[in-house]
């Protein structure tokens, strides 16, 4: 067991060091963690009433367009179809962007994916007064 010497020198001689600065500092990064960690949506399924369905409406919302980058060789996909040759790509997503009133656009790709073709297509989305709602990422 550690005693302290029994002379008649006060506490804060004894050179104890002052934690307050150390547990605010600790304090602040745990909050700041608990802040920004990702947390993973959850939704629990619902058994909806069907009295009062007659009187529901049904809400038209556009469809999102998917943009897929793939990693290797240039290939990209817009909702699903595939293209190999960037002008042919971007004819596509520009007559999709025009279709649409406010065009929701969601971006999903390989984490290997170049940065380069990554850029362009965002310098793309930035020539077309666009941006991307969601990038979707699939976790290791």
């Amino acid at each position: 067991m550690i005693q302290l010497p029994a002379n008649n020198h006060r506490s804060s001689d004894i050179g104890f060091p002052d934690l307050t600065a150390l547990l605010d500092v600790i304090f602040i990064l745990l909050v700041f963690l608990l802040l920004t960690a990702n947390v993973a949506p959850k939704a629990l399924t619902v058994s909806l009433p069907n009295k009062g369905a007659e009187q529901a409406e049904t809400l038209e919302m556009e469809k999102p367009i998917t943009i897929t980058l793939f990693a290797g060789e240039e290939r990209w996909a817009l909702d699903g179809q595939e293209y190999v040759n960037w002008l042919v790509f971007e004819l596509s997503l520009g007559e999709r962007v025009r279709a649409l009133d406010d065009p929701q656009i969601i971006l999903a790709g390989d984490k290997d994916v170049s940065l380069e073709r990554l850029l362009q297509l965002f310098s793309w989305l930035q020539g077309h007064n666009l941006s991307a709602a969601q990038v979707l990422m699939q976790p290791d």
